[in-house]
């Protein structure tokens, strides 16, 4: 007869959200957002229907300057700026864990997020001013954006953290890197560069998102979890 000591332990259980949720969003909210305002945007003849990855014949910005686009792209692309903040302090945190150094990863990050709200806020607005605020906001997101990607994949492989998921988003920033190298000398090369730089607008931006989803990958392997703490 067994006693209730005898009885198998069962497995600690894991409390809180799975941090690779928020990183999951942070992923695939913006491509939601930006492709859906794309195809709203051809059906009502906004842009020209086109694949812009490839014939770059429209701009991410021009997907959400119009009618019922105008409206999502705002609704959607604000709140995945919240997303972005939370997401660089869940990584800041993880980096305190690991005895990495977090401080420039967070700093980029937030700077980063914050230009997206700007870009967002003033998208579509007429008369100079804003339209020197949303461009101003659009390179300011993807500079910052970009710089705190590289600093927190470098800061894990120093860490020794050289999983799949850490590799990938290691590759993808070399992907970004490499796009934004190579797309300077294009005023200079082409008399018009506006289709090629559309494109590696569009292909900047996704290998960006990528750099989110290969991180949730590496929060989900890692078993990174969020809980709320209740102050005393």
């Amino acid at each position: 007869m067994r006693h209730a000591q005898d009885k198998p332990a069962r497995p600690p259980r894991r409390r809180g959200f799975p941090a690779a949720g928020l990183a999951l969003a942070a992923g695939i909210l913006p491509l939601v957002a930006v492709h859906l305002c794309w195809w709203l945007s051809t059906q009502a003849g906004h842009v020209p229907a086109c694949n812009p990855y490839l014939d770059g014949c429209t701009s991410i910005s021009a997907t959400g300057r119009h009618g019922l686009p105008y409206y999502l792209f705002k609704a959607l692309i604000i709140p995945t700026a919240l997303v972005y903040l939370a997401v660089w302090a869940v990584a800041a945190g993880w980096l305190r864990q690991l005895g990495r150094r977090r401080a420039a990863v967070l700093l980029c990050g937030v700077v980063g997020a914050v230009f997206l709200i700007v870009y967002a806020t003033f998208l579509g607005s007429d008369g100079a001013l804003y339209t020197w605020l949303r461009r101003f906001g659009a390179r300011m997101f993807f500079a910052f954006t970009a710089l705190a990607q590289l600093l927190l994949t470098w800061q894990l492989w120093r860490s020794g953290l050289r999983s799949a998921w850490v590799r990938a988003m290691l590759a993808l920033c070399a992907a970004q890197l490499t796009i934004g190298v190579a797309s300077l000398p294009v005023p200079l090369l082409v008399e018009d560069p506006t289709a090629i730089q559309n494109i590696v607008e569009w292909t900047y931006a996704l290998a960006m998102n990528a750099v989110f989803l290969a991180l949730a990958g590496a929060w989900w392997q890692a078993g990174l979890r969020l809980r709320l703490v209740a102050g005393r």
